[in-house]
């Protein structure tokens, strides 16, 4: 088994399953994360480093003796996304110069684009293994100069993590158990949202209308920051289709509530909106532990794609007709399905392990390159 360094600037549920289960198959792991990070768990051998209170330069410099002298055979940089600090180049730099390392790197989410201005651009060329969250993202790898011809590429999404006290808040505005009482009565259908500003051929707020001639919507999130002409005239705009009291935006609202408000939907419609792998996850497990109805898309899909089935679990439109897609499911007399996406389901879907063992296929081929 192999003796591997985790590079994680913050404790995640993805660095910190990743480790666990690295550690179960009996490799030897070290985690490398920021001062202050906690274990969100039992150790069970790991080895837990929270050393650096700045990820620059200098603090990566002064960590190299200590750490190179554990000599790792494989370095594992995890990236929330394509954005990497001084002290993580330094630690691949020395990774790559060491002939006996491994150099691995976790992207979780392109969203600045791999332009040569980029440094993680030269991350992704160095590293003798990548791996991303979808296989649409591994696309956006190509056309890079790769430097090694035997580079493993597979893929890890982010973890899901169904512990019940971890569920963390997304919006900051003030809320009231009342809206729960509200809404007792309807069929209401819960939206993300995430609107900027009011813009009536927004893809987004046309898809929130269509819903709204079938159900009331409830909007989940916040629009305290669009100015009060817009939040009129989106007010206007929807009462313009006889959507007028068709619709609330939540606010903030403690766990508990979001739960009650998701197991109590018509459906949680995802479908059409772009949230990144991570946020994805999220959201689908507080579908999960509500045991909601889902509408998802046929690009968010492939994040846990091994999960989903299409009117038998969740419904899923097609990505390029969003929109008609959309009008036809609601044509239908009722949205219930066959099976519910429990939460014992999705944590028995082995979707860990399979994960993992690509993974250690990948390690197994980089290291038998180096000997």
């Amino acid at each position: 088994m192999a003796k591997i360094i985790l590079v994680s600037k913050n404790i995640t549920a993805t660095s910190w399953q990743l480790a666990q289960a690295l550690r179960s198959q009996q490799h030897e792991v070290v985690i490398l994360t920021s001062r202050g990070e906690e274990p969100l768990g039992h150790l069970h051998g790991i080895e837990f480093m929270a050393y650096f209170r700045r990820w620059n330069f200098v603090e990566g410099l002064k960590i190299i003796p200590g750490l190179f002298g554990l000599q790792p055979q494989i370095l594992h940089i995890v990236l929330d996304e394509d954005r990497m600090n001084a002290a993580q180049i330094v630690l691949s730099t020395f990774a790559k110069s060491h002939p006996a390392c491994v150099l691995t790197t976790s992207l979780l989410n392109i969203r600045y684009g791999l332009r040569r201005s980029n440094p993680v651009r030269y991350l992704v060329e160095e590293s003798d293994i990548i791996t991303c969250p979808t296989v649409e993202a591994l696309g956006q790898l190509r056309g890079l100069n790769v430097r090694s011809n035997s580079q493993g590429r597979g893929i890890l999404p982010p973890a899901l993590d169904f512990r019940h006290d971890t569920l963390s808040e997304i919006y900051a505005d003030g809320s009231d158990a009342r809206l729960i009482a509200d809404l007792a009565d309807n069929d209401y259908f819960v939206v993300p949202f995430r609107e900027t500003r009011f813009n009536p051929d927004s893809e987004n707020l046309m898809r929130i209308r269509t819903l709204a001639q079938k159900h009331k919507v409830a909007l989940w999130g916040s629009y305290s920051h669009w100015p009060l002409r817009d939040r009129k005239k989106f007010a206007a705009w929807m009462a313009k289709f006889d959507c007028e009291h068709r619709w609330v935006v939540t606010g903030s609202m403690p766990p508990h509530l979001s739960k009650i408000l998701l197991e109590r939907a018509t459906a949680f419609v995802l479908a059409g909106q772009k949230f990144t792998p991570v946020e994805m996850t999220e959201y689908y497990m507080r579908a999960i532990q509500s045991q909601a109805v889902m509408i998802l898309d046929s690009r968010q899909t492939s994040i846990h794609s091994d999960l989903w089935k299409n009117a038998v679990n969740c419904w899923v439109l097609n990505h390029e007709h969003t929109q008609r897609d959309l009008v036809k499911l609601l044509s239908r007399p009722h949205l219930r399905l066959p099976e519910v996406m429990s939460e014992q389901r999705a944590q028995g879907s082995h979707l860990i392990d399979s994960s993992l063992n690509e993974l250690n296929r990948l390690y197994n081929k980089a290291l038998s390159h180096l000997r």
